[in-house]
């Protein structure tokens, strides 16, 4: 557990004596506000991360306005197993089940229904590589209006979040359902709960994590 903690308003050391652990409540004295036990033990942790020397494949951008923006890249080695792998399973399958109907001129309902399943793995197999290849998860914020983007260019998976309505902002993990072990990823907790940037390298993860909590924190997050 660690052993020092400060107060993020005024940045006072909070002594344990003044720490609940039970009812997850700590105090600090000189400006009489509680905090939440667990998240100060998350912001101890993510201190030793400089916002101003981002890991490769990471970027954090700002203005006077306000606004930010804090990204990392999702490209990884596996796309030299990926691309050949993606190329023989999608042009195999596709070109076998839909490519001879379309050469031969002759439409047949019953390969083509059960080519369904290929052509949605196909498309999720290409996804996923084009992701490994020159893939980003980005975090903007502009006043309290936020969107998470996970996509590759200009292409990719939008959504729109309040950033005054995010609770609490958590290091989770969740269940990889193809091997049954767990992946990392980030949690706003809030009106709803949205989770992201999960299957990221854990130094560009961690990256993304220190520095929401600490705009967070600095915009009155409280939780």
């Amino acid at each position: 557990m660690q052993t020092k903690m400060e107060c993020p308003r005024c940045h006072t050391e909070i002594p344990l004596d003044d720490v609940n652990v039970a009812t997850d409540m700590a105090l600090c004295r000189r400006c009489n506000q509680t905090w939440s036990f667990a998240d100060l033990q998350l912001d101890g942790r993510v201190q030793t991360i400089n916002a101003q020397t981002p890991p490769k494949g990471t970027w954090l951008r700002e203005d006077h306005s306000g606004t930010f923006t804090v990204g990392a890249t999702t490209r990884s080695w596996g796309a030299l197993f990926l691309v050949p792998f993606t190329c023989v399973w999608a042009g195999g399958s596709l070109t076998g089940i839909y490519g001879t109907q379309i050469y031969s001129g002759h439409f047949n309902l019953f390969f083509s229904l059960f080519g369904l399943p290929f052509l949605i793995g196909s498309i999720c197999l290409i996804g996923m590589t084009l992701m490994t290849i020159g893939g980003r998860v980005t975090v903007t914020v502009n006043g309290g209006e936020g969107v998470i983007f996970t996509g590759v260019g200009a292409v990719g998976w939008r959504r729109r979040f309040s950033w005054r309505e995010v609770k609490a902002i958590r290091c989770t993990e969740r269940r990889n359902g193809r091997n049954y072990s767990t992946v990392k990823q980030i949690t706003f907790e809030g009106a709803k709960r949205m989770n992201f940037a999960s299957g990221l390298k854990e130094a560009r993860l961690d990256f993304m994590y220190a520095v929401l909590r600490k705009k967070w924190r600095e915009s009155g997050g409280r939780a």
